[in-house]
Parts: structure tokens; sequence; C-alpha cells
């Protein structure tokens, strides 16, 4: 029985503020594995599977970690008892017959060079997200996920400032310290203290890296950057600190999709937020945020260097590609719904354009797998829910610049934001046990205050 104010953690009742009082005790049949571990493993996997850094060459072994993860939650379980989301068990489901309709798609044209590598996609990609649902039904673990991959953002972020200001004191390029392989690029420059960037660009006259961080292009880090900001509320971390070092991975990015996609989405999260009850406020607040939504707009379109009119001049090509696959999407909806062989040089980068490629009922699968787990979350009563903005986020990301087919850590991410928006604001805000108290506290987790007394408020 868990006494009032007590919080059940898996392997320890938690009192905030107070020390834990019992701990269980692992056999040789029941080990007591940590929550740290399923997390770490899942945490790591980000880089090795797509479309992580690594992921063109190191799929099979993200899947293989991913999978070690789902092990070892489920030996977690005899002394951590799971709470499974069900909007989880929803997101799996539909992905699931998504990237079914996809390979049988392949058949279905004879597409015989494509047929191995989407099978292939299907088995990492619904293999790799079921481990994730063993993981996150565990929400110790989700909690430890949720922090390590803020965490991992936000160094990333402090170390593309280092080497901004590195290169603004020498030059532009300076401090490589290796190279790694990078997406299907090749090798790629990893400059001091440890920023992966494939290209220089220029900022008012000096030269940055564009940061490419964990993902295999700067556009999804962007993306990356742009759902941790909302990830971090949802797990405690909601300090100034965290948003900065978030934001300077963004802008290192220097992505105009995933600039756009991250000021629109703060705008509705901030003005159009259903918050209960029908208030003149509430009305002058939506008023605003339509207003905000323009602006937002406006801001993604003409600002200096992220911009999409900067792009223009400076990327013309690529822009010009996106937009051809895009438009071959949009003629696909009256000429061939259901899909069939991509011509354009970028077939399938995003959504619109996957129509072409995979047919319709592919992107209605994967886009009904971003939105419809939102309708099932069972969101504790005080708690803010994070797990819409981060949705949205990733739905605008997929819907305008970026490939769905074989992103499983994408997915892996909705899944996460899924899974902690129902943790409640107690596990939200507990301190781990892994990080040092001070800097805990610097990112954001406070220690409930304890009251003098047992029975007076505090």
């Amino acid at each position: 029985m868990i006494a009032p104010g007590e919080v059940a953690t898996g392997l320890t009742t938690f009192t905030p503020g107070r020390a834990t009082a019992r701990r269980a005790r692992g056999t040789a049949t029941t080990p007591r594995v940590p929550a740290a571990v399923p997390a770490g493993l899942l945490l790591v996997s980000v880089v090795l599977l797509r479309p992580g850094t690594l992921g063109e060459y190191t799929a099979l072994v993200g899947c293989g970690l991913a999978l070690a993860a789902g092990v070892a939650a489920m030996l977690r379980r005899e002394l951590a008892p799971p709470r499974p989301v069900r909007a989880i068990s929803a997101l799996l489901a539909l992905m699931a017959l998504a990237y079914l309709w996809m390979v049988l798609h392949g058949v279905w044209v004879d597409d015989l060079d494509r047929i191995r590598s989407l099978f292939q996609d299907f088995v990492l990609t619904i293999g790799s997200l079921t481990a994730a649902v063993l993981v996150l039904a565990d929400p110790r673990a989700r909690l430890a996920l949720g922090r390590g991959f803020v965490v991992l953002l936000c160094v990333i972020g402090a170390m593309w400032v280092v080497t901004a200001l590195y290169w603004s004191v020498t030059y532009a390029g300076a401090g490589q310290v290796m190279t790694i392989p990078v997406g299907t690029v090749g090798p790629q420059p990893v400059y001091f203290p440890f920023t992966v960037s494939y290209s220089t660009s220029e900022v008012f006259g000096t030269g940055v890296p564009r940061l490419t961080g964990i993902g295999r292009e700067s556009g999804w880090m962007a993306m990356y950057c742009a759902a941790g900001w909302f990830v971090a509320d949802a797990v405690g971390y909601r300090s100034w600190v965290v948003k900065a070092l978030l934001l300077a991975g963004l802008v290192g990015t220097l992505s105009t999709a995933g600039f756009g996609v991250f000021v629109v989405v703060l705008a509705l999260d901030v003005f159009l937020r259903p918050r209960g009850g029908i208030r003149l406020s509430g009305m002058v607040r939506q008023l605003g945020g339509l207003i905000a939504i323009g602006v937002a707009g406006w801001v993604a379109f003409y600002a200096p260097v992220l911009g999409v009119a900067a792009k223009q001049t400076s990327n013309e090509t690529s822009l010009d590609e996106r937009s051809d696959a895009t438009a071959a999407g949009v003629r696909a909806l009256t000429q061939s719904p259901w899909g069939g062989h991509g011509t354009e040089k970028q077939a399938g980068i995003n959504l619109v354009s996957d129509i072409a490629v995979n047919g319709l009922p592919f992107v209605l699968l994967v886009s009904a797998a971003l939105l419809v787990p939102l309708l099932l979350l069972r969101r504790p009563a005080g708690t803010r829910g994070r797990a819409a903005p981060v949705a949205l986020v990733v739905f605008a990301t997929l819907l305008t610049s970026q490939p769905a087919a074989a992103s499983t850590w994408v997915f892996i991410l909705v899944a996460l934001a899924l899974a902690c928006d129902e943790l409640t604001e107690a596990e939200r805000t507990a301190p781990g046990s892994l990080l040092p108290r001070r800097l805990q506290g610097v990112l954001g987790v406070r220690e409930p205050a304890i009251p003098s007394n047992p029975g007076e408020p505090s």
C-alpha cells in the first residue's frame, strides 16, 4: 500500500523531498534492472536508426539496441509493474498497417529494386517501435528516456555555440577533430568540441557550421530541437537554460522548414491551446493567436538566414527539387492516388510527394498514426499536455520537408511524447538519481517543500 503523498516509481516507493524507504531486491530469475538501462539503450539508438546520423549504415545495430531495450524493460516487469499507454498501442498498430501497405504496394507495382529495402524498413521500424512500446510502458523508463533526450539536445546545442564562437575568433573550418559518415553524403567533418556539420553557411558575413547533430540532415536535427522544446516541459526540465540551448541547436541547423514549423506550432500552443471555459480573456487570447500565427508565418518566410526568402538565394536548387516532387504528389491525387514509380529527383521527400510514390493510403495511415492517438490519451488531472505540440511538429515536418518512410526514431519520439503526457505532475518533477541535484536544479527540477508538521499545509 502506498501512503498518501508517495509516488510509486517501480523499484522504489518515492516520497517527494524524502529519502526512499523500501527497495526491492533482484534475484537470478528476476534481476533488478535499473530504468536507466532500457532508456539508455533506446536513447543510443537515436543516432543508429534512421534518420540518425549513422542510420544509413547502422540501422540494423540500432534495431538490435532497441530490441535489447525491450528485453530489459520486460525483465523489469516483475519488480516494476508496467503502466501501458493505449495511445502508443494505437500508434504502433497504425504504423504497422502503413508499412505493411508500403511493402505490398511495392510488390503490386512490381518495383523489384525496392521490395527488399521496403521489407527491411518494415522489420526495422516496426520492430524498433514495438520495443519502444515495451520500454515506455514503464513510467520511470519513459521519464529517464525523455530527460536523456532533452539533455542530449542541450549538450549538442551547447557544443554548437562553442564551435561558432571559436570560429568567430579564428576562421571558418577551424578545429576539425575527425570525420564521420553522415547519411548518404559520406564522411563529414566534426569540429571542436564535437559539432557534426556537413556545410558552412554565411550568417551576417561570418561563417558558421550548419549543425547536423543526431540527424542525417539538418532538417531532422531542427525537428528534434523543436520537439525537445515541448518534451522538456513534460519531463520537468523547464528552466530558461534548457530552452536557450534548444533554441541554439535549432538556430544552428539553419533549417528553413524546421524554423517555420517551430514558430507556427509554438504560436498555436501559446495562444490557441484550449484552457477550459468561455471567457472574454480567452477570446482575446485566441484572437491574438491568429495574429501571432500570421506573424509567425511572415517571420518563417522573411527571416534573415532562416527564412524561405533567404534560402531562395542560398539554396535555390534544393527548394526547386522539393517543389517539383511536391507538385508531383498533388497531381497524383487525381491521376494516380494509389502511387507508383516516383520519377522526380526528390520523390517521396514529404507526405504530399509520397502520394505519387507509396500512394494516398500510406499517407493517410501515417497521418492517422501521428494524430489519432492524441484522442486516446488519459492525462492525469492538473498536468499540461505536451504530446499534441510534439505530434504537430513531427506531422508538419513530414508534411513539408522530410520523408516518412524509414524514419524510425521519429515515430519513437511521438510515442515518447504520448507516454510522458500520462505521467503525473509528481512523477514529472521527481528528482532523478543519475545527475547531481545541483545540475538538476539548473535544468529546472525542483524538490517539493516538506511541511514542518505533517498535518500542516506547506
